[in-house]
């Protein structure tokens, strides 16, 4: 009897992980599809709130998703117009930023051994063999070809996420609705509260994240820094890929810092901007989410580290909004750490 029952439930493991392993493989070899689908409802759930209020004001659902949508898509206007001169910049000042980057390695070849062979092998690599110093402009351009091959998917991926992102914005009670009458364990009333843990979360996060973006630009501002603007923007937008974000901003901070001062103000930019994050982080972040709310760190790096693995930044963005709407809804709703969802015109 014993075991005929270890036997099923070792059963049912199995074809569990199996169902688990073959879900991961479809969305991994079908990331073009998947990727702005869950997105786009992933911002959905955020921006459902902001949508809820617009139909207190009777404006029909239609109307509301269509005008959320057009001030989303604004922002993401506005954010390419301040960032695509700097980007462009940074491309066109690659060979200046690689020939600072040598002089930097070539002055720290003492203190590391082995520093000055892994510096020749990564310049043989960018160079093809080449005199990096002859001329360093060897920076990959697209061609048309490559234009014509990559347009039509990343037009197919940004119109598969505007059209999802607009019809579950307006049909999103059909559809809670209907995976309650699919899954039962998925009711309606929990699928709405967990909509609106999931946006209070980010919300509160994103207001955390302006504030922490605007004290970034005045700090670099202070510092002499080119393009503070473009930082506190920065600051702002990958602060939400948590650990990684603020990472590759460090870094980023240190290349620039080197290209601009000279001796031990190269790394003051960089230095600054890690006490900033460490406040924010240890301080601000707790204060206004609440220990209530608060995520496991490794449940939060895990998560982060699976979907940068499946499917890139995009996996980085959805990883927290995806763990916040999991944990609540594998709680039933009775989760003891995570406090009532708070009325929607608060969470909006």
């Amino acid at each position: 009897m014993n075991t005929s029952f270890f036997s099923a439930r070792i059963g049912n493991l199995a074809l569990i992980a199996l169902v688990v392993l073959m879900l991961f493989v479809i969305l991994d070899q079908a990331q073009g599809l998947f990727a702005p689908i869950i997105s786009a409802i992933v911002l959905g759930v955020v921006l459902a709130p902001f949508c809820n209020m617009l139909e207190r004001w009777r404006i029909p659902s239609a109307a509301a998703a269509m005008m959320i949508m057009a001030v989303f898509l604004c922002a993401v206007a506005l954010i390419y117009l301040i960032v695509e001169p700097t980007i462009s910049e940074a491309i066109r000042n690659a060979p200046i930023i690689w020939s600072e980057m040598r002089t930097l390695f070539e002055s720290l070849r003492g203190a590391v051994e082995g520093v000055q062979e892994l510096q020749e092998t990564v310049a043989d690599a960018l160079t093809d063999g080449e005199d990096p110093e002859a001329d360093a402009a060897a920076v990959p351009v697209p061609n048309l070809l490559d234009a014509l091959t990559y347009g039509p998917t990343v037009l197919g991926g940004v119109l598969i996420f505007v059209g999802t992102l607009y019809f579950f914005l307006a049909t999103r009670r059909d559809v809670y609705a209907r995976v309650a009458r699919f899954i039962p364990l998925m009711s309606e009333a929990l699928l709405r509260d967990a909509e609106v843990r999931v946006s209070r979360y980010f919300l509160s996060i994103a207001l955390v994240n302006a504030g922490f973006g605007i004290a970034v630009m005045i700090v670099m501002s202070l510092l002499g820094m080119p393009q503070p603007i473009m930082w506190g923007l920065a600051a702002f937008l990958l602060n939400f890929v948590l650990y990684l974000g603020p990472g590759l901003i460090a870094l980023s901070l240190l290349l620039v810092g080197v290209i601009t001062f000279d001796g031990a103000m190269s790394v003051v930019p960089m230095a600054a901007f890690i006490f900033l994050n460490m406040i924010e982080s240890q301080f601000v972040t707790p204060t206004f989410v609440g220990r209530q709310m608060a995520l496991n760190p490794l449940m939060v790096f895990l998560s982060l580290v699976f979907w940068l693995w499946l499917w890139g930044p995009i996996g980085g963005l959805v990883a927290i909004p995806l763990l916040v709407w999991l944990r609540f809804i594998l709680s039933g709703g009775n989760d003891d750490n995570v406090p009532e969802p708070a009325p929607l015109d608060e969470a909006a």
